[in-house]
């Protein structure tokens, strides 16, 4: 029995995203989309654009929990497309919620926000891709873009 786990980085993704679009309140919370307008990723094995298109389809809850609901495309330099859905957890810090509180964005260093990136690759060069459980870690470098450090677990 495997008692323990390693991590391996495999890629950084820095996404390009375009004015958030308020949609209103479900019975989770307030759905906010981010649509995807580009961006870049590059690892050791891997690089290429991240496509316009899909979205962020984010949730923020009730408790101030943000669920990230990531859906779009990559093509590496080779022109393969490969699609990845991303999902994971805002948490801000004791300092973001008060920051949030009085009406302000949590700053970066404010925020614990990690994902579990799904790859869907077809056969061939990238397929290494669908073999194995990835997790990230999201930060926010710059308004406008998101950025995700992804790790194979082995």
């Amino acid at each position: 029995m495997t008692t323990s786990l390693a991590m391996q980085w495999v890629m950084r993704l820095e996404v390009d995203i375009g004015p958030e679009r308020l949609l209103g309140p479900v019975p989770e919370g307030e759905r906010i989309d981010y649509p995807i307008i580009g961006g870049s990723f590059a690892g050791p094995d891997i690089r290429g654009d991240v496509l316009p298109g899909g979205a962020d389809y984010f949730l923020m809850r009730h408790d101030g929990v943000g669920v990230l609901d990531a859906r779009y495309q990559l093509r590496s330099d080779d022109g393969v497309v490969i699609d990845i859905h991303n999902r994971g957890l805002w948490v801000p810090t004791d300092a973001g919620r008060a920051r949030m509180k009085s009406g302000v964005d949590p700053l970066p260093a404010e925020l614990y926000c990690r994902c579990t990136p799904v790859f869907r690759a077809p056969t061939g060069r990238h397929d290494w891709l669908n073999w194995w459980v990835f997790t990230g870690s999201v930060d926010y470098p710059r308004p406008g873009i998101v950025a995700v450090n992804c790790f194979k677990l082995t």
